[in-house]
């Protein structure tokens, strides 16, 4: 590939992150959105919240590490298709705590839905996709 075609194409992979991860975003502060139209019927079941919300920060604990893996095996390897992949993956367990997080609010009425949420929102706030993994993966650079 000539470089200016390979810059394009990185160029491309970083566009297509960044909107990968304004959505994830925008997906995640939908869920308010849920939370305030659906009414649901309070069910006390305080232990069962926690456990949930509490739970939300294995997901995002292991989103950095197993981005930070696949993002260095993508540099070794010097494969670009990998550092979409580590970010996806990232972007998706992030989201499964403010799953876990509305889950609580389904299931008991609790309004600590919040805190799955927020762990969430954090974590995909720190995976802010950034350009150098993608220049450092690639073969030309």
């Amino acid at each position: 590939m000539q470089p200016d075609q390979n810059q394009s194409n990185i160029d491309a992979r970083y566009r297509t992150l960044l909107s990968l991860w304004a959505a994830m975003f925008v997906s995640v502060l939908s869920f308010l959105l849920f939370i305030n139209l659906a009414a649901v019927k309070p069910i006390a079941n305080p232990r069962l919240s926690l456990i949930l919300n509490l739970a939300g920060i294995a997901p995002v604990s292991m989103s950095f590490v197993l981005k930070i893996k696949i993002l260095q095996k993508s540099i070794d390897t010097q494969r670009l298709d990998l550092v979409q992949t580590a970010y996806v993956l990232a972007f998706a367990l992030c989201e499964m705590s403010a799953i876990l997080g509305l889950m609580s609010h389904y299931l008991t009425g609790s309004n600590d839905y919040y805190i799955g949420l927020g762990f969430a929102l954090f974590g995909i706030l720190l995976h802010l996709p950034r350009k150098r993994y993608l220049l450092a993966a690639d073969k030309e650079f």
